[in-house]
């Protein structure tokens, strides 16, 4: 059996159980037997592979804890899932653990203490702790505060995902590591008359995304942070340049000229029917990259980073990776306390994280498990590598941002340097948003 060592998944080993002593003087939510209630709300709702398992660990630790009962309260689809957490948190009554996506809002949450600092909690079980990826950790230490704010149980890279037989017709032997040989290979595959990139920008999300790449390899991921809290502008200098390195792909026609109005889904069957050379996305298209029912290069197709700046190394893994997280309500203590904490650590351990990666081709930020490479596709294991090489990472750049209308304005001037818009005016617009609603 081949295996490899690596991954990106959360936690300790299902069986480990460090001491549960109850605080002095504080109370637990008892459920009908005396026992204790944990309340969890997560989008781990439905059916599929990584929801199952997720349950099985529920089932488990039920059995292991009779005195126990967790109720899962939980929602697949976005909007269910929003208006459930909005309720809780106006009721007074947060779950034990739930989740806030992305960390703009976060603050309200560490000034009202409901949310739990888990330094504390990494610091008492190192070898829980040292099996995160350091990027998906730093990911949750929010600007003006000290400490991390939740335990990631989900990433994955979006990267380049490459038609290495294209390439070679184009006579690229390898997928640029630097912007420079990144628009060098796009200047030769135009010269083959192949379309260098699948860009889907109607999905106003795949223009942030192109951004979000280019502007972690300039800047870092801590500017994002400045952006948000406004230390930075988009109209400074430094900032417009990253929107100036998506008017210059632009420039050199790495996509189709259309790309404003084309469906992300037609870009990317564009990419599975091999008319585009390149196409940047997630791993959640990583399976269909596999599929020979869809695509006929599926031994072709490969993955690799976004290329970095040459004269910026320092942000060479600063990455854009999508992380979702598992936070812990800050006002649990005693058995409430305890048992969450124990509960949590079996959602994230690096058992249950091979077996997430192995049986649902699901992505948690740990080092330190053994997969079997039989059991996974090697895209998924490349992604699974790639991921873990990231020191810092982020998701959208308006994700500090507290100004919720940042996210559309951000996407959509982007858009309009795709047709023909300049830089500095993409920047202006951007900017003027959130001077208008900033508080």
């Amino acid at each position: 059996m081949k295996v490899v060592k690596k991954s990106l998944l959360v936690g300790m080993t299902v069986t480990a159980l460090l001491g549960l002593t109850a605080c002095g003087g504080s109370k637990s939510k008892e459920s009908k037997d005396g026992g204790v209630k944990i309340r969890l709300l997560t989008r781990m709702a439905g059916t599929s592979p990584q929801v199952k398992i997720y349950k099985d660990v529920i089932e488990q630790f039920e059995k292991d804890y009779p005195d126990a009962e967790v109720i899962d309260e939980s929602q697949g689809d976005e909007g269910s899932y929003n208006n459930k957490l909005k309720t809780s948190r106006a009721s007074g009554d947060l779950p034990n653990i739930f989740r806030v996506q992305g960390v703009a809002n976060l603050g309200e949450y560490i000034d009202n203490n409901l949310v739990m600092n888990m330094d504390e909690t990494l610091k008492a079980d190192k070898e829980w702790a040292d099996g995160f990826t350091e990027g998906a950790l730093n990911y949750y230490q929010v600007p003006g505060y000290d400490g991390t704010y939740a335990i990631p149980m989900e990433s994955g890279l979006i990267g380049m995902y490459y038609n290495e037989k294209l390439f070679k017709e184009a006579g690229i032997s390898e997928f640029p590591e630097t912007w420079s040989q990144f628009t060098d290979a796009i200047k030769k595959l135009n010269a083959k008359g192949i379309v260098p990139m699948s860009m889907g920008a109607k999905a106003a999300y795949k223009a942030g995304h192109l951004h979000n790449s280019i502007f972690y390899h300039w800047l870092g991921t801590e500017a994002a942070k400045d952006l948000g809290t406004g230390k930075l502008k988009w109209t400074d200098p430094d900032v417009v340049k990253t929107i100036e390195y998506v008017k210059e792909l632009a420039d050199l026609k790495a996509w189709d000229k259309n790309a404003a109005g084309i469906d992300d889904n037609v870009a990317l069957t564009s990419f599975l029917d091999g008319e585009t050379a390149m196409i940047l996305t997630g791993p959640w298209d990583g399976d269909g990259f596999m599929d020979k029912e869809k695509t006929e290069y599926t031994d072709s197709i490969k993955l690799a980073k976004f290329p970095y700046f040459e004269e910026k190394p320092e942000f060479k893994n600063n990455d854009m990776q999508v992380v979702s997280p598992y936070m812990v309500n800050g006002k649990l203590e005693g058995k409430d306390k305890d048992y969450t904490i124990e509960l949590l650590k079996r959602l994230t351990s690096k058992d249950v994280a091979k077996r997430y990666a192995e049986e649902a081709n699901f992505i948690v930020p740990r080092t330190d498990m053994e997969i079997d490479k039989d059991k996974v596709s090697p895209l998924f294991l490349r992604n699974l590598e790639l991921s873990g090489t990231s020191d810092h990472l982020a998701v959208d750049v308006f994700d500090y941002d507290k100004v919720q209308s940042m996210q559309d304005r951000t996407r959509n001037s982007l858009v309009g340097v795709l047709t023909g818009n300049s830089p500095e005016q993409a920047a202006k617009e951007i900017q003027a948003e959130r001077d208008k609603n900033a508080k």
